[in-house]
């Protein structure tokens, strides 16, 4: 059995609840854990807005390699793979729930994708180097999600309001890397809320003062003598 890297054992910042929600992550996609929860809000939002806790569940999944079309964990591994296209790292994949409740914390809540009619939910977000990443959620056929890759699947789209918690699962994970094009945002409000934060940040650098070098220092105080 693989296990948690170091990094993730030992790190005394993670609570015991994000520290089994990270372990879940990591034995679904490596071990024989067939499902794990995760949750979409922090327990202090959830008071403090009075909300019912909304769970998504990051289940094992298959993939189909003829038609490279699959979901869950044995899909999104493919995205480890460092020239995989939508590349993710391992540390990101375990940190899946924390993004997502980030997400949540800014901007409320999901963004309803409509293909026809179908309906997804789609959680965005840029990390702090410009990568950008997207994870879809989706209900799945039937009361359980497919745990086989022999178990031939169809999304439906999610209800208003779920059945269950294996109504919201998630389908895929992945970021912008070694795509042909940058990610292009499906929420409008993401794509706004980075390029004000873009723009904000290029102001805030832009009238700092330029370091002055001490030839340069020495020039100055010259003058004001």
């Amino acid at each position: 059995m693989d296990k948690l890297p170091k990094n993730k054992e030992e790190d005394k910042g993670i609570n015991m609840e994000n520290k089994k929600e990270i372990t879940g992550i990591y034995n679904t996609t490596f071990n024989e854990k067939k499902a794990t929860p995760i949750t979409t809000q922090s327990d202090l939002e959830m008071i403090e807005n009075a909300i019912i806790e909304e769970v998504v569940m990051y289940v094992k999944g298959y993939h189909n390699v003829a038609k490279n079309k699959g979901m869950g964990a044995k899909h999104i591994k493919l995205h480890l793979e460092k020239d995989s296209k939508g590349y993710i790292h391992l540390e990101e994949l375990l940190d899946l729930g924390k993004s997502i409740r980030e997400y949540t914390r800014i901007f409320k809540e999901a963004y309803i994708d409509i293909e026809g009619t179908k309906q997804a939910k789609i959680y965005e977000w840029e990390n702090n180097q410009g990568i950008r990443f997207r994870a879809v959620v989706d209900k799945m056929r039937g009361s359980q999600p497919p745990l086989s890759p022999s178990y031939e699947v169809k999304r439906e789209g999610l209800p208003k309001t779920p059945l269950s918690p294996f109504d919201n699962v998630i389908i895929t994970f992945y970021s912008d890397r070694n795509l042909n094009e940058r990610m292009q945002f499906k929420n409008p409000s993401v794509s706004d809320y980075y390029k004000n934060h873009s723009n904000q940040t290029h102001l805030i650098k832009s009238s700092k003062k330029p370091e002055l070098k001490p030839e340069d220092e020495r020039i100055t105080k010259q003058k004001r003598r």
